[in-house]
């Protein structure tokens, strides 16, 4: 009984969260069509941890490998059950790793009033949720200290081969909070839940120190 009322708080508490959401999905060969067809599902079963809307959560998707490109933008969806159709539908291409082209990407474009985001005035806080399954092959310590001062919170998941040390350069602090690894593809179902606690904890700050 204990948990089922905590998973009911938890879930509450989300629907009075309201971000500009972007996922950054790293579509490179080494990730391959099979277990992108799993990151696929993963989004969607994310996204339905949010009160979707353009006055709630906005959410948008960029896919990168040798460059980033929009898969939807911010604007495009106005329901949850759109974005679910949407992200399992993301085009997968292969090529490199370019990381720290994709945190530039999204900290100039993915956020601004242009592709959906919404203007500070509103105060709506801006989350990037980077997946990743291998180091990148440029670098990324720059653009995501760019991001981190435009006010863009990263969590960053890696999986396999993703270095663990590029993971803590990509991700906000407190890096505790925003760094999750996993063995493979597999196993990414498995941190939803957790990540879906970080996300939801609307008060940030008061719940995690170091927060932003």
């Amino acid at each position: 009984p204990k948990k089922k009322l905590n998973q009911t708080k938890t879930k509450q508490s989300c629907k009075n969260v309201h971000y500009d959401l972007v996922f950054i999905l790293d579509t490179s060969s080494s990730v391959g069509k099979e277990d992108f067809e799993k990151v696929r599902q993963w989004v969607a079963n994310l996204v339905e941890t949010f009160d979707i809307g353009p006055e709630k959560t906005r959410v948008g998707v960029v896919r990168y490998s040798d460059r980033p490109t929009t898969e939807f933008d911010l604007g495009r969806y106005q329901t949850l059950e759109e974005i679910k159709g949407a992200a399992r539908n993301i085009k997968y291409y292969g090529g490199n790793t370019n990381t720290g082209d994709a945190i530039s990407y999204i900290t100039k474009y993915s956020f601004s009033e242009e592709a959906g985001g919404r203007p500070a005035i509103q105060t709506i806080k801006k989350v990037a949720i980077l997946l990743t399954d291998g180091r990148s092959q440029d670098y990324v310590l720059e653009p995501a200290t760019a991001a981190h001062k435009a006010g863009i919170r990263i969590f960053a998941v890696g999986i396999g081969e993703a270095l663990k040390e590029e993971l803590d350069e990509i991700a906000s602090e407190p890096k505790s909070a925003h760094v999750f690894h996993v063995s493979d593809f597999i196993a990414i179902d498995k941190i939803r839940l957790k990540l879906r606690r970080r996300l939801c904890e609307s008060k940030c700050s008061s719940l995690i120190e170091g927060c932003m």
